[in-house]
């Protein structure tokens, strides 16, 4: 027979280990087992996470010897073996044949057989029979109900849902992605852009009253007549074959001062025009590189060149500079004069073949997504 007990240092009867905070933190349980300590065979009583308590021969001199301690769970058909490390301590007095084992590390690898073993008899899936335990709970997983294949509209209705998240996510992709493209793309004037045509402004002569108005007149036709505050009657006639603009002053009973803008004079073949203030960071992109565009309210696009009037001064960042629009012959037919519309700077990162492709692909897709 062989004994594998080693002597330990004296210890308090109520020291836990593992480091649990109260003795009787962990209750005991009634579950059959077999403590085994070498050769010896000693029946088990209660057991907990952290001792147990057992019965049986013991050599005289075990009380607080640290031994090394196999707990086995017989069932019906196998045996389950934990080893543990624990400490002897005697209970009642010399001829008692009771002893409790405290567990010297109640975290070591044997925790988790341990607690499931513990789980499965406080839920009632462990049985007792004559000294054998027995296990009552699932074994395999359950089956799966056999599911009945879909019809027709259930396939049908499957699929059309699929297109729908489908098409769903890619219109929000194409519409973060051209958000996120005008974004680092595009730079917008606060301002917006009135068009008009190129012509002589008549303006008035005197301060007074405008007491007759003719949209209509011919060459030598009085245009308007002004009730001045001499007490002068001043009349202005024709001075071409053009035709007339009236300004937002021209109407009789308007009181006017001396220079007011009153009509323009545009002839047949006059080209638009736009006399606008930039901000000094569209003038910045503008210097450097960045191309012109106008964006009409009917969301046409068309190229401008911008030519700057002032000096950009660059301490004052919030100055505006004074320029001066032209257009490409060939884009004449897509403005509208007196239409307003949005100048906006384009940053070029690829060659203009490229991003004029490019472009083009996301005002497509602006206009599909808009509906137009």
């Amino acid at each position: 027979m062989t004994d594998t007990l080693t002597p330990i240092p004296d210890v308090p009867e109520d020291t836990v280990s593992g480091g649990f905070i109260y003795e009787n933190e962990h209750p005991q349980l009634q579950i059959p087992f077999t403590a085994r300590i070498g050769a010896r065979r000693l029946e088990g009583k209660t057991l907990s996470i952290t001792e147990a308590f057992v019965s049986g021969l013991m050599p005289p001199n075990a009380n607080l010897d640290r031994t090394t301690m196999a707990l086995q769970f017989d069932f019906e058909g196998f045996t389950i073996s934990l080893f543990v490390e624990a400490d002897v301590e005697k209970i009642g007095d010399t001829s008692s044949p009771n002893y409790k084992m405290r567990f010297r590390n109640p975290t070591a690898s044997h925790l988790a057989p341990l607690r499931h073993i513990i789980n499965s008899h406080l839920a009632g899936d462990l049985i007792t029979m004559d000294r054998f335990l027995g296990y009552t709970g699932p074994t395999r997983a359950k089956s799966k109900t056999p599911t009945v294949p879909p019809n027709a509209m259930q396939r049908t209705s499957r699929v059309v849902r699929k297109i729908g998240i489908l098409s769903l996510s890619v219109g929000l992709i194409a519409m973060a992605t051209n958000i996120v493209h005008d974004r680092i793309v595009f730079s917008y004037e606060p301002r917006p852009v009135v068009i008009s045509q190129s012509g002589e402004t008549l303006r008035a002569t005197s301060a007074g009253q405008i007491t007759y108005t003719n949209v209509s007149a011919g060459l030598g036709d009085v245009v308007y007549s002004i009730g001045a505050n001499s007490g002068d009657l001043l009349s202005v006639r024709m001075p071409c074959d053009c035709d007339i603009q009236p300004l937002s002053e021209f109407y009789e009973g308007a009181t006017i001062l001396a220079g007011t803008p009153l009509v323009k004079l545009v002839d047949a073949d006059a080209v638009p025009e736009v006399s606008l203030a930039i901000t000094a960071e569209g003038a910045t992109r503008l210097i450097s590189g960045d191309n012109a565009e106008l964006e009409m309210a009917n969301g046409t696009i068309v190229p401008v060149s911008v030519t700057l009037l002032e000096t950009l001064d660059v301490g004052q960042a919030t100055d505006l500079v004074a320029a001066d629009l032209s257009f490409d012959p060939a884009d004449i037919d897509q403005i509208t004069v007196g239409e307003n519309a949005r100048l906006r700077f384009r940053r070029s990162f690829l060659p203009d073949v490229i991003s004029s492709y490019i472009n083009a692909a996301f005002v497509d897709v602006k206009n599909f997504l808009s509906g137009s």
